[in-house]
């Protein structure tokens, strides 16, 4: 008679999960969709990547620091007006969406100098929305300097693109929603406050967003 009614149990408890939110625990839901969602701590990082692979006014391609041959990679040239490279983003189906993104570039200096790097990014963040027009917004520019200590020849370095890395404000975003951007260094002789004298090396530049689901439940619609 106790197993009949521990069967009933079990049996009526699985007809009303069927219909409604389970939680795991207190990080992770399974909706009632089947769609599993991570909240709180559960939610993971991931990188959003860039090749930097169009060069554009002034950039150079040339191979690493000190070698003839082998790979190559775009130099963000000393003394020159501003080097820039231009990228776009999509935001994945999986970011969860409204949270802030956190630009930054991989570079490399090419020679044992020490001073400062002034990096810029420029960007304007649209949302995709369906049967409506929507216009990009003017862009904005991130500031942010880079100081070489210690020699640092090629070494690999990491610079967060936002002021203490503070992050692009994802607020009202949405995925499939696009960010158009420049990286650009001015290290003419006029800014003062880039001093390195020599060239650097981009080697990528990625976002890093946090994920709450494995993808969307439809197409353009987390």
């Amino acid at each position: 008679m106790k197993i009949f009614i521990t069967l009933l149990f079990v049996a009526g408890l699985t007809l009303n999960m069927m219909g409604q939110e389970v939680k795991l625990n207190t990080n992770m839901a399974v909706e009632a969709d089947g769609t599993v969602r991570m909240d709180g701590a559960a939610t993971t990082w991931e990188d959003l990547r860039v090749d930097l692979n169009n060069g554009s006014a002034g950039t150079t391609i040339g191979y690493m620091p000190g070698e003839s041959t082998g790979g190559q990679i775009y130099y963000f040239v000393d003394g020159a007006n501003p080097d820039a490279m231009s990228f776009s983003v999509q935001l994945p189906h999986a970011w969860k969406e409204g949270t802030t993104v956190y630009p930054h570039v991989h570079w490399i200096p090419n020679n044992t100098s020490t001073g400062d790097v002034q990096w810029n990014l420029d960007y304007s963040w649209q949302n995709y929305v369906s049967g409506a027009t929507v216009a990009f917004p003017v862009k904005t520019t991130s500031t942010v300097v880079a100081t070489i200590a210690t020699n640092s020849y090629r070494h690999h370095l990491i610079t967060a693109l936002t002021e203490g890395n503070a992050g692009l404000d994802g607020t009202g975003k949405k995925i499939s929603s696009m960010i158009v951007c420049r990286i650009w260094r001015n290290a003419s002789a006029g800014n003062a406050a880039d001093t390195y004298a020599g060239n650097v090396g981009g080697l990528f530049v990625d976002f890093h967003y946090q994920s709450d689901t494995y993808g969307s439940r439809q197409e353009y619609i987390k």
